[in-house]
Parts: C-alpha cells; sequence; structure tokens
C-alpha cells in the first residue's frame, strides 16, 4: 500500500491528462474545405469493382481480383500546413494481404513535382475483417516537397468489401499554447524532479544507465513531428526500407482513434504491432532489463519484479500522455501496445539470464 500511495499523485495527474486533453482537439479549421461527402463522378480515378450511393463508396474485390481504388485530386492546398482527413469505414470479409496494411484503407497520398509519392506521408487508417461502421481521422502534415495531394479509397486485402462514408478533407492549424497546457506542463516537471529522488535513481546500480534509457524515450516521444518528417533525406530512406522489408508504415502525424480488424491469430497481431512501433519495443524493453537486472544486483524482494513491470506500464503510459501537450503529436494505442510487449520481452530474458546465471554459478561450486 505504501508503494502505491506513493504512484498515486502520477496515477491522478496521468488520469487528468488523458481525461482533459483526450477530449480536447488540439486543431482548428484553417481554410475552406477541401473535398466533403463526393460522389463518384468527382473522382479523378475509379478503377475496379467500386459503386456510390448517397456519398456511401462500396469497394468489393474478389479473390485473385482487380484491387479497387477511388481517387480524388485535391485542390487549393497550397498555403496548407496540415490537411485533416476523417471518414467512416466497414468491411465485411476484408482478407488481409501481404503488408499488415493490405485492406480497407483510406489515406491522403501527397505527391511531388513529378508526381511521385512523398515519403513519410501515410497513415493508419485501415483494418481488415468484418467490423461495422468506425471513425477514422488522421492531420496530415504537408511536407516543403509536396505539389499536389489526392484523397484515396481503397481495398488492397486478397478479397472482401470496403465501404466508406461521410469523407472530408480541410486544412488545420494547431492552437496556441494556452495557459492550462503549460499547467500540465509544469505538472508533468515537478513529477519528473519528485521521483527521481522517491525512486533513487542517483542511488541504483544501474542509475546511470536506466536515465539514460528513459531521457531517450522522453526525447523520441516529446520531439515536434515536423523534426522527423524534415529530417535529411538519407534517414527517410532508411526509414522507407525499414517499411518496405517489414510492412509497415513510415512515422506520420497521426490519430489512430480505432484499432479496426483484430482478426488475425496472436502471433501476426503482436509481429504487426511491434512493426509500427518498433522503437517503443527496443526502447521499454531496455529499459525493463536494466531496472530488473538492477533489482537483482541489488538483491531486492522478489516483490519487486512486479513493481517493475507496474511502473514501465505507468511510465509508458505518462510518455504518452505527454504527447498531449508536444505540438503535433497525438496519442496511439499501437505505442501503449508496443510498450506492454517490450516489457513482456524484456522479463522473459531477464528470466532466461537469470536461470543461465545461476546454473553456471551452481556448475562452478560443484
Amino acid at each position: 500500500m505504501q508503494k502505491l500511495k506513493m504512484r498515486l499523485p502520477v496515477m491522478v495527474l496521468l488520469a487528468a491528462t488523458f481525461l482533459f486533453w483526450g477530449s480536447y482537439d488540439p486543431c482548428k479549421p484553417d481554410g475552406p474545405v477541401l473535398l466533403d461527402s463526393p460522389a463518384l463522378a468527382d473522382a479523378a480515378v475509379a478503377e475496379g469493382d467500386c459503386s456510390e450511393v448517397n456519398s456511401v463508396f462500396t469497394l468489393r474485390r474478389p479473390a485473385s481480383g482487380i484491387k479497387p481504388v477511388v481517387r480524388f485530386v485535391l485542390s487549393g492546398i497550397a498555403g496548407c500546413e496540415t490537411i485533416r482527413l476523417s471518414g467512416r469505414i466497414r468491411a465485411e470479409n476484408v482478407v488481409r494481404g501481404r503488408y499488415h496494411s493490405s485492406c480497407a484503407r483510406l489515406v491522403l497520398v501527397q505527391r511531388d513535382i513529378e508526381g511521385k509519392w512523398v515519403a513519410g506521408t501515410e497513415s493508419r487508417m485501415y483494418g481488415a475483417g468484418s467490423f461495422g461502421w468506425t471513425e477514422f481521422l488522421n492531420d496530415y502534415l504537408i511536407l516543403p516537397s509536396t505539389v499536389s495531394a489526392e484523397v484515396v479509397l481503397l481495398q488492397s486485402g486478397e478479397s472482401g468489401t470496403a465501404q466508406f462514408d461521410s469523407i472530408a478533407a480541410y486544412p488545420v492549424k494547431a492552437r496556441a499554447a494556452g495557459p492550462w497546457k503549460m499547467a500540465f506542463a509544469a505538472a508533468w516537471g515537478i513529477m519528473g524532479v519528485v521521483y527521481f529522488r522517491r525512486c533513487r535513481l542517483h542511488t541504483r546500480r544501474l542509475g546511470h544507465l536506466i536515465l539514460l534509457n528513459a531521457l531517450v524515450i522522453l526525447v523520441g516521444v516529446l520531439m515536434p513531428n515536423t523534426w522527423l518528417q524534415q529530417a535529411p533525406g538519407r534517414i527517410h530512406s532508411i526509414m522507407d526500407q525499414f517499411s518496405c522489408a517489414h510492412g509497415s508504415e513510415a512515422p506520420e502525424l497521426q490519430k489512430h482513434l480505432v484499432t479496426a480488424g483484430l482478426d488475425i491469430d496472436l502471433v501476426d497481431h503482436v509481429v504487426g504491432t511491434v512493426n509500427r512501433s518498433v522503437g517503443h519495443f527496443l526502447l521499454f524493453g531496455s529499459l525493463s532489463f536494466l531496472v530488473l537486472l538492477s533489482v537483482a544486483l541489488e538483491r531486492l524482494h522478489p516483490f519487486h519484479y512486479l513493481a517493475v513491470a507496474f511502473d514501465m506500464l505507468l511510465f509508458g503510459g505518462v510518455t504518452e500522455a505527454l504527447q498531449y501537450l508536444t505540438p503535433d503529436r497525438t496519442v496511439d494505442v499501437v505505442d501503449l501496445l508496443c510498450n506492454a510487449y517490450g516489457m513482456l520481452a524484456a522479463m522473459v530474458l531477464f528470466s532466461v539470464v537469470r536461470v543461465c546465471w545461476r546454473w553456471c554459478a551452481r556448475n562452478r561450486v560443484a
């Protein structure tokens, strides 16, 4: 109970951050609507089995058939900093394709002066399997090399039917930081200073490594997404190669409201989730392993191993909640899952290392 009481202030502030900022829209409209409930006649491209009734699009793909796709060209994007794309998706028996995102999909594609796709502008608004009408929303930062953009509806799964409704796209801009945001940021800063002492990070066996790992995580989640998207071309090239190798997507300004289509088995789910946020998996895995190793070196009570698991989940929630206070960053449930999977992987690895270490020690004594 004493350990729980010590963590209670963080849990209260974490709940307040999610409740308050979870219902707060960090952006506001910044110009005329670019696309609003279009008809099929408004499409620049319509391929495959596509139909539309009252702005409800139905894209069907039989097994081994042509991938249906509908494209709408957006005019008037000059001067836009961010474009918000929203809509509803419904799927019926959509079989996921080769990649995790090969399914019912809604995306805004940015193109350069040569008509090529601009790296780092994909989204995670997709789903597989069968699910009812689900709301999706995504804010796209318009990159400097972008000269044109288009809204794309497609069913890239192996087979099945996808429906799209209430498609809208309009420019937005970030709201100015007000006193409430400054107050929450200051409260979290104070929490960091207080718990650095209360958790005795300055006296831990591996305190420096633990602190360094935690700082890397904090820098990663607090860094504005514009810095990542405007990174040198070499970094984008590495990210694109990783995306192609793992079937995931490049980092992007996102608001992943719903994870749809969990019709896959547990292994596929874990692998697909980790591929989409591998950085969270590795960093939280290494942090968990270092803390567990520190507990073992300090010969603390085995109860502390459970406390480590709780603290890692709590820290994961805190780092994700901090993105509410960061310009153009939003909370993603996939990142939270990857934090948990990284922690579990570290606990398994630590258990194996501990058993092997004890076995070697007994053999040396014998």
